[in-house]
């Protein structure tokens, strides 16, 4: 009896394991909005990140020809 249970756990917890490995968790979507306050070329994602945090977003990016400040927050 004691050779079934733990066979049943033991298959149980794979069974588990393998269905946790199929569900992702759903992510939303992203808006970006050019940053109003920072100044030149960007050139650093984490100078980039921290003026959009004080603009009121989540975080910000470095993108484009031009090297603009994005600023991203979820929608």
């Amino acid at each position: 009896m004691g050779l079934a249970l733990r066979l049943i756990t033991t298959l149980f917890m794979v069974v588990m394991l393998l269905m946790s490995g199929g569900i992702r968790e759903a992510e939303g979507r992203t808006c970006e909005s050019q940053s109003h306050k920072f100044k030149g070329t960007c050139l650093s994602e984490t100078n980039c990140g921290n003026v959009c945090k004080n603009e009121g977003f989540s975080g910000g990016n470095c993108r484009g020809l031009r090297r603009r400040c994005f600023c991203t927050r979820h929608c």
